[in-house]
């Protein structure tokens, strides 16, 4: 009776854990934008998984380049800060290939 209840527990504990660990991934692969084009004159970007511009500041258009892959930063009230996750430049030096 014991050791049923245990599988029960861990089954049940194993289920959570892989649905958030799911979810994570779903919202890391949502908030990550391949860059297909910059603006820096206007201050966007557009993205090639959501297909449409995106506005930041000026100064972070300066940061990135075509085929980075970014993530950014929301604050209320303001252009959103972007954060580069992995360059293109990185992207092709990678020992995968």
């Amino acid at each position: 009776m014991m050791s049923k209840a245990i599988a029960v527990s861990v089954a049940m504990l194993s289920m959570a854990s892989s649905a958030a660990f799911a979810d994570l991934t779903e919202r890391l692969m949502r908030e990550r934008m391949t860059v297909v084009k910059v603006d820096r004159e206007h201050g966007r970007f557009f993205c090639a998984e959501h297909r449409h511009w995106t506005s930041i500041s000026k100064q972070d258009a300066t940061l990135i380049g075509t085929g980075d892959i970014v993530s950014l930063q929301r604050d209320a009230g303001s252009l959103p800060r972007i954060r580069v996750v992995r360059a293109a430049a990185d992207e092709l030096t990678s020992p995968e290939w």
